[in-house]
């Protein structure tokens, strides 16, 4: 697991966590994909030199207060994952979200050019490549 892709995934959290998407999008190459969970539901995927801007858009009008607790980081098979939290309160319903995720991410470059949230950790680990 190279360290900068580690690093760079960090990063790309805390800014996400921050709705700092100026940065995030710094860390994303320009043809990204990001994939969230919904994506299994709706076929949302975000694409593009603006995707992270356009994903940090659409969670705030869908949630409070959204975030991403790191926890760990692995070598997966094709990237890094990092596990952790997902937290949050639903804006239009008030409803709380507190499940265990992980966010897959595919590097080329030394930029993120895939990025995937899976919400549940056993999901995680098989995507990546893992056991637990």
């Amino acid at each position: 697991m190279s360290q900068e892709n580690v690093d760079t995934l960090v990063a790309a959290i805390e800014a996400f966590n921050r709705r700092e998407s100026d940065v995030l999008d710094q860390l994303l190459a320009d043809d990204v994909e990001i994939v969230p969970v919904r994506a299994a539901l709706e076929g949302t995927v975000y694409r593009g030199p603006h995707a992270g801007e356009q994903y940090c858009a659409a969670v705030d009008q869908t949630w409070e207060h959204l975030v991403w607790e790191l926890e760990d980081t692995r070598a997966g098979v094709d990237g890094v994952l990092a596990l952790g939290h997902i937290r949050g309160r639903g804006r239009d319903t008030g409803t709380p979200l507190d499940v265990q995720g992980g966010w897959l991410a595919q590097f080329r470059g030394g930029r993120i050019a895939k990025f995937q949230t899976y919400p549940d950790r056993a999901a995680a680990l098989e995507a990546a490549g893992l056991r637990d």
